[in-house]
């Protein structure tokens, strides 16, 4: 039988029930120690340059995905980025491998399959984007700001946004839609419920009021569907990449604040929730066009291992034991003797007489 996404690692020979929680446990630790050579990294590139007091506005800044600092905006980004190889090498440490099944079915990240989701996602969510800023600029102008000049270093936040925004969104996508999905599903075949748990929490790492969270969410089920339905995490990272690159170039070129949700309503939710219908249903039928493995085949087990030497036992013989041997009789047919003649009388004396009568004087001479 086939193995679906989310139960990749129950459904693997070497699974334990325990590796995939101690692997996120590990995780958050190798998280915090990258997190800690990444800012001594930032603490000796801004002191010659800047001094340590930038050091220390960045500190007080972090998260903000300021682009109009773009030192700071890619340090955010790139403390998000560090959660790839903590949760790949947790994952590779502890187990189960081989780890390439936390991308895909195919037990790697499908990098064609990733460049069309791409095109995809960034058609999907640049039109339901730019088309709701344009609905919200003729509706309601002082909600949305004119487009400032570009300049030097509006084109460096947007080359920045290019480079350093598919590694945030991958690394959320390992975390959420990757060893999340993974892990509720080790504990039931149903892929709802690892959906319905990773959405929340998901939801619960963004620092926005009640409808931006609730934006958020909707986000996070879009991607956990595109997940289960292609069976890997290709389209929900070129998803996840499109959506905020689209939403930070905007930042950068001054239309919207990409990170202020403060002031979000219900009617924000439609651009999210309509890119998100519109983009499952097209990857659903791109799957179906191109005939996408969905699904894993079962892994044999691993062969047994081979038996430890250890040196032979000598056990006494017993004694033999002799049984005599019987056989029966072995019986040779002959072949029948022909009948014999009857006796004759016995012989005569050479000088006997042919007719019995007086004998000769000289007969027993």
């Amino acid at each position: 039988m086939s193995t679906r996404y989310h139960r990749l690692a129950r459904e693997t020979p070497a699974y334990g029930w325990w590796k995939l929680p101690v692997a996120g446990v590990l995780a958050l630790g190798l998280f915090l120690g990258l997190t800690i050579i990444l800012m001594g990294i930032a603490f000796f590139a801004f002191l010659p340059v800047r001094g340590a007091d930038t050091f220390e506005r960045w500190i007080d800044d972090v998260g903000s995905l300021d682009l109009t600092k773009p030192d700071f905006f890619v340090l955010d980004m790139l403390s998000l980025a560090v959660l790839i190889p903590a949760v790949l090498g947790a994952v590779w440490i502890v187990g189960p491998r081989p780890i390439g099944y936390l991308s895909s079915v195919a037990g790697r990240l499908r990098w064609g399959w990733l460049a069309r989701n791409a095109v995809m996602s960034f058609l999907v969510f640049g039109i339901a984007l730019v088309g709701w800023v344009l609905v919200a600029a003729a509706t309601d102008p002082a909600e949305v700001q004119a487009p400032s000049g570009v300049d030097g270093t509006v084109v460096l936040a947007i080359v920045l946004v290019l480079l350093v925004t598919p590694l945030q969104a991958a690394a959320e996508e390992y975390v959420f839609r990757g060893y999340l999905l993974q892990l509720v599903g080790s504990w039931t075949r149903f892929a709802t419920i690892p959906v319905l748990v990773s959405v929340p929490l998901f939801a619960a790492g963004h620092t926005y009021d009640w409808w931006g969270l609730v934006d958020v969410g909707i986000f996070g089920l879009t991607a956990a569907i595109l997940t289960i339905r292609t069976g890997g995490l290709e389209a929900a990272i070129a998803a996840h990449t499109a959506n905020n690159v689209v939403l930070f170039v905007l930042d950068a070129l001054g239309v919207i604040v990409a990170t202020d949700e403060s002031g979000a309503g219900p009617v924000d939710l439609v651009p999210t929730a309509l890119a998100g219908i519109v983009l499952v249903a097209w990857v659903e039928w791109s799957v179906r066009r191109h005939d996408v493995q969905t699904t894993r085949e079962p892994i044999p087990p691993p062969p047994p291992a081979p038996p430890v030497w250890a040196p032979p036992v000598y056990a006494p013989a017993p004694p033999p034991t002799y049984v005599p041997i019987r056989t029966a009789p072995t019986y040779v047919p002959t072949a029948p003797s022909s009948p014999s003649a009857p006796p004759g009388p016995p012989p005569l004396h050479p000088r006997t007489p042919p007719y019995p009568g007086e004998l000769p004087p000289d007969w027993d001479r």
